[in-house]
């Protein structure tokens, strides 16, 4: 006999989260057509455009996924002109990372599509049962 889990109860909140970020991801994939990103790298760019000269020792922080991880995606959204390191003055040992512009308009493009997201996810919903979730 199996053990009952959260994820065969379709109430649970951890199976409801699991559906909301597959979701996201099949929707962003298929909003985000000529961007050359995925949902995660998106979120990695988010943490520059929010937090300029941020870390990535700071993001693998914020994102919950290993330094290796954060240096892998760099690499990648580098290769594609959209971020760029310095070193910090203050702290040799440290690279501070950065939108170019090309980065800058791409994300604000992803600010776009994360709203028409809220606006399907949440549509319908009262202002108090938005908050609630």
């Amino acid at each position: 006999m199996r053990k009952d889990s959260v994820f065969n109860d379709e109430k649970s909140y951890l199976n409801s989260w699991y559906k909301i970020k597959k979701g996201f991801e099949e929707f962003f994939k298929g909003h985000s057509k000529g961007l050359e990103i995925n949902p995660a790298e998106s979120m990695f760019l988010s943490k520059i455009y929010y937090q300029d000269g941020i870390s990535q020792r700071e993001i693998a922080h914020d994102l919950l996924v290993s330094e290796a991880n954060i240096t892998k995606t760099f690499k990648k959204l580098e290769s594609k002109e959209l971020v760029y390191k310095t070193i910090d003055e203050a702290n040799n040992a440290r690279r501070n990372l950065h939108l170019t512009e090309k980065g800058e308009k791409t994300f604000e493009k992803c600010i776009e599509i994360f709203k028409e997201f809220d606006s399907v996810l949440f549509d319908g919903l009262s202002e108090e049962q938005i908050n609630q979730m």
